[in-house]
């Protein structure tokens, strides 16, 4: 993973995300979206950007993204990803706890902005999956790709192939593949390994599977894919916490990581 010192532009626009994207099942700009979603400690950091020789703007993801900002400040892991998968070649400056990815504490972000502008950041290449439907779409997430049986606790049949190369077959509640990064979430707290940030590899897990001594693999990063054998009940896939669509049987899903957003960290301010 490179690594390379931050510069600022001559006249840094920050974009602020004050307001978290809205959950599965919640419209943008809804009474729960936005009751919930606005972050103070992002909010209240606006007022100083000034004094630091820049400029800013705030609102939500696409607001922000549309004013083309120098930089990013995004709120928790739900903003990341949506931050991440639409807008790759700008920096992202993460704030508040998000397992697997260096972060800013909520209390330390003027600090860190200011040490930013003044050339003290670092500028690292977080890797994207990307994953592909048999109809076509394609979506991006940080963290993770699943397919899991829309009802939970039921059991369906999945496969695994790398690189054309037969892995496995299964029956289980789903199938996780996860990046260094999403090895720190979900993918853990259903016993898979972590992954070193230094590896080109994906970590996958079987979800609860039926044979409770069904292995689990990293991979290359590239050339995955995960297929519906059986599906006794429906599935569904998922990219870090987005629904995207069901998955029939005798089809799969492509994924790989040959893409990368740029996240910025500064030092001391975690």
């Amino acid at each position: 993973m490179s690594r390379t010192a931050w510069a600022p532009e001559s006249d840094p626009l920050i974009g602020l995300v004050t307001e978290r994207p809205p959950a599965n099942g919640e419209s943008p700009g809804s009474a729960a979206s936005i009751a919930s979603g606005t972050d103070r400690s992002i909010v209240d950091v606006e007022s100083s950007i000034a004094d630091l020789g820049a400029a800013a703007v705030s609102g939500n993801l696409e607001d922000v993204l549309a004013d083309e900002p120098s930089l990013l400040v995004t709120p928790g892991e739900r903003a990341l990803t949506e931050a991440a998968s639409r807008a790759r070649a700008t920096p992202i400056l993460p704030v508040g706890t998000v397992p697997g990815v260096p972060t800013i504490d909520r209390t330390s972000v003027e600090g860190a902005l200011e040490a930013a502008l003044d050339g003290g950041a670092v500028l690292s290449e977080q890797p994207l999956l990307t994953a592909e439907t048999p109809r076509g779409r394609r979506d991006r997430g940080v963290f993770d790709v699943t397919l899991v049986t829309e009802e939970p606790a039921q059991i369906s049949e999945y496969g695994v192939r790398s690189r054309d190369e037969s892995i496995a077959q299964f029956r289980a509640d789903g199938v996780v593949a996860a990046t260094a990064a999403g090895s720190h979430g979900y993918a853990s707290t259903v016993d898979g390994p972590l992954l070193s940030r230094a590896i080109d590899a994906l970590v996958v897990v079987p979800i609860a599977p039926f044979v409770t001594r069904t292995r689990q693999w990293v991979l290359p990063d590239d050339e995955l894919t995960l297929s519906v054998e059986r599906d006794e009940d429906p599935v569904v896939l998922c990219v870090d916490d987005r629904s995207v669509e069901r998955i029939p049987a005798g089809e799969s899903v492509s994924v790989s990581a040959s893409e990368t957003s740029a996240v910025l960290t500064v030092p001391d301010s975690s």
